[in-house]
């Protein structure tokens, strides 16, 4: 009896290594790193794999052979989208993310009164963005300067890079950590590295990478071992899926408490950093002569519980402030895309609103 049992689990765990092993054959990811769009099942199947792994095989260190999504997002050098505009336009910079650069795009074409500019990288959270801000000598030019915060992001507003929380796409740029000192004022912890040089730089030396990989490890409440550093578990199909579950429900957990549709945590560490940091930006923003506004994006399923969680300190500092829900419903699944941003017309819609706000808060001498 024992030797059949034996037998039996020898069979099942041989079974289980040929699946793991033709798995990871017949969905095997693309060698062309520049293929983004390699297949449904290979992206599924590939979830999974450590950051590091993942990283490493999209990197080159020529930027016209590398994979484009290893480019973006960087501080040096930072790179801004320029729109035409009128002689005398307003100049106007945003800060952000996808939805605050649909924002923009809106804004330009919804009144040529602004010279509409833009710097931002996917997936940024506003940590990233106000180091943007700090580092972008032309937006000192600007008149009016719109930072950008999201309620699906605002856990990771305490990252030092996507690397550590977003298992979707791989991207490898870095960002400002910042940390509420003892007197309430903001501390920033600049990450290892700020460009694709010197990433690159970093990834192909070993006591470089592990340095960088330590700072991670310190500053970086997302940083997970488990998920962030490449072994040979890595080649397991079912290990990925495994690793992919776990990371899903550890990042449940996180965003769980902090903010949900339901309420936010005020406690939290990413709800406290989130109102220092709208408060440190208005301060710098008005100490350059520039009017801040604060673009608050309600995603789908959050209710308005960003704005509620910000809303003590815009009003005490008196910030002018566009929040997504006075104009496009956060709870109704029409309102967006399938990509999660706001349809074509909603963000016209936000655009009209964002150029009341800026009319009622610009001094008539600097239109």
């Amino acid at each position: 009896m024992r030797r059949r049992a034996w037998r039996t689990l020898t069979w099942a765990l041989l079974w289980l290594v040929l699946l793991d092993i033709g798995a990871s054959v017949a969905f095997s990811f693309s060698k062309d790193v520049k293929d983004v769009n390699p297949g449904k099942l290979q992206l599924f199947f590939d979830y999974g794999r450590s950051m590091e792994a993942r990283v490493r095989r999209m990197t080159r260190a020529d930027p016209s052979a590398t994979a484009p999504i290893t480019l973006a997002g960087w501080y040096s050098p930072l790179k801004a989208t320029d729109r035409p505009a009128a002689p005398g336009a307003t100049p106007v910079t945003v800060y952000g993310m996808s939805h605050a650069m649909r924002l923009a795009e809106a804004l330009h074409n919804e009144s040529p009164n602004y010279a509409v500019r833009s710097v931002g990288a996917p997936g940024a959270t506003t940590n990233w963005s106000l180091g943007a801000y700090r580092r972008d000598a032309a937006g000192r030019k600007s008149k009016v300067v719109v930072l950008a915060i999201m309620s699906s992001t605002l856990p990771e507003i305490t990252s030092m890079t996507p690397m550590t929380w977003n298992v979707s796409f791989p991207l490898a740029y870095t960002q400002d950590r910042y940390l509420i000192g003892g007197d309430g004022k903001l501390r920033v912890i600049t990450p290892p590295y700020e460009s694709f040089t010197d990433f690159v730089a970093t990834l192909d030396d070993p006591r470089k990478w592990a340095a960088a990989v330590a700072m991670y490890e310190r500053y970086d409440p997302f940083y997970d071992s488990l998920m962030f550093r490449a072994t040979w578990l890595d080649h397991s199909t079912l290990v990925r899926l495994a690793r992919r579950a776990w990371i899903n429900r550890r990042d449940r957990e996180t965003a769980g408490d902090v903010l949900t549709a339901r309420g936010f945590n005020a406690d939290s560490e990413a709800v406290r950093v989130a109102n220092a940091i709208i408060a440190q930006f208005a301060a710098m923003a008005r100490h350059n002569g520039q009017v801040p506004v604060i673009y608050v994006v309600n995603n789908y399923g959050y209710g308005d519980q960003l704005h509620r969680a910000l809303a003590d300190t815009l009003e005490r500092d008196h910030i002018p402030y566009l929040s997504s829900e006075s104009v496009v419903d956060p709870n109704d699944p029409s309102n967006y895309l399938p990509d999660t941003h706001f349809t074509d017309a909603n963000d016209q819609k936000l655009a009209q609103a964002l150029d009341q706000v800026i009319a009622a808060n610009l001094p008539a001498a600097a239109r």
